[in-house]
């Protein structure tokens, strides 16, 4: 029976390594087609490998753990020779994994070196037992301290006077480990730099009043206990609403073409613990505000768990990001190629104006601010996709001119 190797798989388009999270079976056990063998984690999510082939697995060459293993590298091995070299030996298509390892300036962590050199190079440190004693309490690596006695030796004169510089006390004392990123930081930290070095940014800020969009939010959500609506699911409608009455905003530059969507899909950022992943409601300005609501929180939960298939958030036409629940007023965010623009959405706060009678009047107000890519989009169609947002939603009610769900209120 012939050998059969079981490559990394390419679990989304922009998959180019992954990490092996967990092995299912071991060395010696049966395997049919569709068996789950292992937990791979993508650039977005965690995600179970199928077997599409049967035998015994023979040599596994990827222990759990590893992390940024090339696609197409060899993992494991059907109904091969369990005593092969070759296939057991380590895999050169995946990149060194670096060891997690603390790093303490202080003097206890480095003092075999310094003995080290004071028995075997012409640097030898001098310094008095009292001031090592000192060193040691305030964790102060004594190679970086000029002496100031006989053959420079460190003495007690020279730890007080650091004491009158307490940056430099603060320098020495630093305490810090190094990790290695996941899977789903590596890309975050590739996608953004390359975004923001090649894709030119404008970006515009639009504040809109939020009080009759409050006042139906809680009317709906009084007569509607099973799916409470957010904050969040209007903007999801405005937007979408917006960028399909602005079809020259519902586009992307691509290996320099023009790519016109006919559809409105909206990204929404979802934080996870180890980064960022943006689920996606599709064709969101036909949905009615409770559809939203309900498909969003499916979403979120998905994305929390891991368990997103890749049509659930490869896509989108625009995205929104919403920090209001931390009190942020305002921020702007970088665009999510190969998206045109991205809706980044603050804090609702009170303000206080005059009316047309010079009285004091209060006002609930958020404030949103639209990134832009320029090699696509002018300030005149940005603004106007913005200025339409803001209208549905100082204006609420007329989202329901657009929506399917208008005998909810």
């Amino acid at each position: 029976m012939n050998s059969i190797k079981i490559l990394m798989p390419s679990l989304s388009p922009t998959m180019t390594d992954g990490a092996l999270r967990k092995w299912n079976v071991k060395i010696g056990d049966k395997i049919k087609a569709g068996d789950i063998i292992a937990e791979i984690e993508t650039d977005k999510a965690t995600m179970e490998l199928e077997s599409v082939d049967e035998g015994i697995i023979t040599n596994i060459l990827i222990k759990e753990g590893t992390e940024s293993i090339l696609v197409n590298t060899p993992i494991a091995i059907l109904n091969g020779d369990i005593n092969d070299k070759v296939l057991n030996s380590e895999n050169t298509n995946t990149k060194k994994k670096s060891q997690i390892k603390p790093i303490n300036t202080n003097i206890k962590n480095n003092e075999s070196i310094i003995h080290h050199k004071q028995n075997h190079t012409k640097d030898r440190i001098f310094i008095s037992p009292i001031a090592r004693k000192i060193a040691k309490e305030k964790n102060i690596d004594i190679k970086t301290i000029p002496g100031s006695g006989p053959n420079n030796r460190i003495i007690k004169k020279d730890l007080k006077n650091l004491e009158n510089n307490k940056s430099q006390i603060d320098e020495f004392t630093l305490d810090y480990s190094i990790h290695d990123p996941s899977s789903i930081r590596n890309i975050i930290a590739k996608k953004t730099t390359q975004t923001k070095s090649t894709v030119p940014h404008f970006y515009l800020t639009i504040e809109s009043k939020v009080d009759k969009l409050l006042k139906l939010r809680k009317q709906i959500n009084e007569d509607n206990n099973s799916n409470k609506i957010s904050i969040n699911d209007f903007l999801i409608k405005a937007i979408s609403i917006a960028q399909y009455k602005n079809p020259n905003s519902n586009v992307s530059w691509q290996d320099g073409k023009i790519l016109k969507y006919n559809t409105v899909d909206i990204s929404i950022a979802v934080a996870l613990e180890e980064g960022l992943i943006t689920p996606i409601i599709k064709q969101a300005n036909k949905k009615g505000i409770l559809e939203i609501a309900k498909e969003t929180k499916s979403l979120i939960s998905k994305a929390k768990h891991g368990k997103l298939s890749p049509e659930e958030y490869i896509g989108g036409t625009i995205t929104i990001s919403n920090l209001g629940m931390y009190g942020i007023s305002e921020f702007s965010a970088i665009i999510n190629p190969p998206q045109s623009s991205i809706l980044a959405v603050g804090s609702i706060k009170n303000t206080f104006r005059l009316d047309e009678n010079n009285k004091i009047i209060k006002e609930n107000i958020i404030k949103s601010t639209l990134s832009a890519d320029h090699r696509v989009l002018d300030g005149a169609i940005a603004a106007k996709l913005l200025k339409d947002y803001s209208d549905l939603i100082e204006e609420p009610y007329n989202m329901w001119l657009e929506s399917n769900d208008m005998e909810i209120i």
